[in-house]
């Protein structure tokens, strides 16, 4: 009876790290294949974050939104992630997150250009953000 425990317990530990070296180890899948959710200009989103923030939440947290703008700031930060800052109004924008490996077409723009960019919405701070962005057409 103590051996079977035992066992049954050597194979639930060694599951267990299966499962989480699988999990870690498993690659990041990139948006750009994926459908949005939602599109938007860059002054509508900012607008329904401003007059409604936890109704925006409701609607976009977590999910792939395509937003369409013009380039305002284009930054580096210190990790290395390109910050990318639609216009959305007078004191706030749509900060676009590009990791590295999707950064080429991003580089391509520059301030005062329309662009449509795809990425996952977390919320509003100053601005509303969006990670692991793609840029989605680049009309101009």
């Amino acid at each position: 009876m103590k051996k079977l425990l035992i066992i049954g317990g050597l194979l639930g530990v060694l599951t267990a790290g299966g499962i989480g070296v699988y999990l870690f180890n498993k690659p990041h899948q990139s948006i750009k294949s994926v459908d949005a959710e939602f599109q938007s200009t860059a002054p509508e989103l900012v607008t329904q974050f401003q007059d409604n923030e936890e109704a925006a939440n409701k609607q976009y947290l977590g999910k792939v939104v395509e937003v369409n703008g013009v380039v305002s700031d284009i930054a580096t930060d210190e990790k290395g992630v390109l910050n990318i800052t639609l216009q959305g109004g007078d004191l706030s924008g749509v900060t676009c997150q590009f990791e590295k490996a999707n950064q080429e077409s991003a580089l391509t723009l520059k301030k005062g250009q329309s662009v449509s960019i795809k990425g996952i919405c977390t919320g509003i701070l100053m601005d509303v953000v969006l990670v692991d962005c793609v840029v989605s057409s680049n009309p101009s």
